[in-house]
């Protein structure tokens, strides 16, 4: 079965080739899925292999997991009449869907 993280992505990551910005930015994307558990599991495990393979990525890996921790706990709720509004509509579709 072949993976969806491409190996070449690792192998830059691990040989810190970092010349261009958008390299970089590039090479945090798999980590960053990981990080918010938005990958397969299949890729999840070889991630978590690579991690612990890996000192220089565990220690970027690290500093993300700082860095998340560190965001504000936010929680966003709708507004009482956005919740009104969403069941009464809900509540007319399915009268019109009777008739």
């Amino acid at each position: 079965m072949t993976t969806v993280l491409p190996k070449i992505l690792f192998h830059n990551i691990t040989k810190r080739f970092w010349q261009l910005p958008m390299e970089e930015t590039y090479t945090y994307q798999p980590l960053v899925q990981f990080l918010y558990h938005e990958m397969s599991a299949v890729d999840a495990v070889e991630m978590t292999h690579l991690i612990e393979e890996d000192n220089f990525l565990h220690a970027e890996f690290n500093t993300l997991l700082t860095a998340k921790s560190q965001l504000p706990k936010v929680q966003f709720s709708p507004a009482k009449s956005s919740i009104s509004n969403i069941l009464q509509y809900s509540a007319k579709s399915a009268l019109e869907a009777r008739f």
